[in-house]
């Protein structure tokens, strides 16, 4: 059978649970044994402020996307 590639964006307004539900599908979806790849990014904050956003693979590696100074 030929593979089948699935995309999806997840988006909304911020706090509402995007990366939440992404990390809660990608589990589900690897316990079941269904192959994942891709990435997601997540807020850094600093003293209860926003500094910017990290970007992170499903394969665990992480790097800095943006930071404020």
């Amino acid at each position: 059978m030929a593979a089948r590639y699935k995309h999806v964006a997840v988006t909304g307004p911020p706090g509402v649970g995007k990366t939440t539900l992404v990390e809660k599908v990608v589990k589900a979806l690897q316990l079941r044994g269904s192959p994942c790849s891709g990435f997601y990014t997540r807020e850094v904050r600093e003293a209860g402020r926003r500094s910017g956003f990290d970007v992170l693979t499903l394969t665990g590696q992480c790097a800095v996307l943006a930071r404020v100074k």
